[in-house]
Parts: structure tokens; sequence; C-alpha cells
């Protein structure tokens, strides 16, 4: 038989949490697609999902190899999984008393599982991501990194949703942008509200968006999205290696890649050598159609040219 499942204090406050994030039974959205994607490809495992756990199931918000819509709770290994403080591995399921019995053991196969708790304002765990195999499987300490980064790029993703909706004027579901680019733009940002307000900025105008909290966070996605980056978006000052010096590095790979760099200080040597080689300098304060001008002068200088008479 199936073991009890964990139901301790918080249990009430998390449902309310969860309810109100307005996540459960949205329409599939890319970025959290390719959260799973990234996840399966980096496990190297068959199966890959996002789920969110609520009273009576866990449902898949984005999923890879299943083709389940939920399941009910009590059949889920994400009931105890988000119970976890780190990442639950399973590693043989048919000898584990909680999940031998499962639907997903015994009808769908599964013999093995990872799963991170997907947490929110450090005390909300709504889901999990996990991913999950047929055949019995290892993980390595950098892959079980990889799915660390990955949840915490979904809660960031939920942090951004939830801002998002409190923020918007009107009610009920957003309007389709009034633009929509086929431009990705990374932001680089250790900053979480000026994070938010160039995100809600840029995606509002129909860009894709990536965010990196810190310059080593985009080096790794400039890695994973090899080339497709159009964009960088970044304060000269930041965590890690600083704007200058993140752009030199991306720019051994990428040499095409445009950037639009934030600062709150005037005209020194190192800003003249950047714009001359075609990056755009941003002075603190300043408003949301001067970021998009901006945005729109970096990607397409020559006509911003045409259209100001200004040298490039």
């Amino acid at each position: 038989m199936q073991s009890p499942l964990p139901l301790p204090q918080g249990e009430t406050s998390r449902l309310e949490s969860l309810r109100d994030l307005g996540i459960l039974d949205t329409s599939p959205e890319q970025v959290f697609d390719d959260i799973v994607r990234l996840a399966a490809l980096m496990c190297d495992t068959p199966v890959a999902f996002i789920d969110f756990v609520d009273e009576q199931r866990a449902w898949f918000k984005a999923k890879i190899g299943l083709e389940l819509e939920d399941i009910p709770r009590d059949q889920s290994f994400s009931a105890h999984a988000i119970w976890q403080s780190d990442v639950l591995i399973v590693p043989d399921p048919l000898s584990d008393e909680r999940f031998k019995g499962s639907f997903l053991v015994k009808q769908i196969g599964m013999q093995f599982y990872a799963g991170i708790p997907i947490i929110i304002d450090d005390a909300h765990p709504l889901g999990t991501l996990a991913v999950m195999d047929r055949v019995p499987h290892l993980l390595t300490a950098e892959q079980i990194d990889c799915l660390q980064i990955l949840a915490r790029r979904i809660v960031r993703e939920l942090e951004l949703r939830r801002t998002r909706e409190t923020q918007s004027p009107y009610p009920g579901p957003h309007l389709a942008p009034l633009s929509q680019h086929s431009i990705t733009i990374l932001i680089v940002e250790d900053n979480g509200n000026l994070r938010n307000v160039l995100y809600r900025v840029l995606e509002g105008d129909g860009y894709s968006v990536l965010i990196a909290a810190d310059s080593a966070e985009a080096l790794r996605l400039c890695e994973q999205n090899d080339g497709t980056i159009d964009l960088v978006v970044s304060e000269i000052v930041i965590h890690g290696p600083n704007g200058l010096e993140l752009s030199e590095r991306i720019r051994v790979f990428h040499p095409e890649t445009k950037f639009l760099f934030i600062t709150d200080f005037g005209d020194v040597p190192e800003l003249r050598e950047l714009i001359r080689y075609g990056a755009t300098i941003m002075e603190k304060p300043f408003l949301p159609s001067e970021l998009l001008r901006n945005v729109e002068n970096t990607l397409n200088p020559g006509k911003a040219d045409a259209s100001t008479g200004t040298e490039g």
C-alpha cells in the first residue's frame, strides 16, 4: 500500500500561496517548456517535468516524456519531494515503501526519480522540478547543481509572474503585446527591483527575455543559448565580473552580440571604448520609453542614425 502522505503544519498557507499565484490549469508557456527540456538534456533522462501540488493532485505545468495532465497527489513523488530541503533522489522506487505502489512505478514503469522543490518566498513549497527514468539512473554532483540552478530560474519566473499580476492595472488575462519581435534579450542584473522593471518593460513590448542575476549565470545562459542571444542589457557594476569584463568574455565566442549598459556615473574612458565597438550606454534614472528607444537603437544602429542624423 502507498504510505501516508506527509501533511505538516503550514499546508493551509502553502495552498493559499499556490492559489494566489494563479498558475494552476494555465496554458503551456515557452519558458517552462524550455526549462524542462534543459533538465532532461542535462540529466540524460527521457522524462522531466514541472508540477504543482494542490489538495488532490500534482498538476503538470510543463513536461517531456509524459502524456499525463496530472496525477493523484497520493500517487505522486512530488507530494513527498515538496517537503524536502534539497533534492529528493529515489534510486529504486520498487524497494521504497513510499513509492512502490505508485501509478508512475507500477503502470508507467519508472525506476528512478530526482526532484527539487520549488519554494516561493523561502517558505512555501509549491511544486517540483523533477526528472525520471525507466531504468536505474545516477546523477552527478554537476547534474544536481544544474537542477538547482533551473529550479531557481523557475522561482524567479514565478515571482515575476506574481509581480506582473499585482501591478497590472487590468484584471484578468494579459493582453498580447502590441508588437512582437524575433529578438532574444538577456538581462543581467543583481538588483531585484531593477531586474523586474527591465523584464516587464521588455517582455511587455514583445521581446523574448532571459534573466541572469550575475555574470556567472549570464555566461551559462549564453552557452546554453549558443548564438541566439541578440542583446545583453547589463549594469556596469554587477556581482562577479563586471559588465565590461562580461562583454569581453561573451564577444570572444559571439562577437555579433550587442550590448546595452546601464550606469549611474558619467563619461569614463572604458565607456567611450564600449561605444566605439557598438555598445549603447544608458544612464539612470530612465523612463520605460527611454529603455525601449535605446534597445531599438542598439539593435538597429543604421536605422537610428538615419532617423536621428547622429553618428554611430
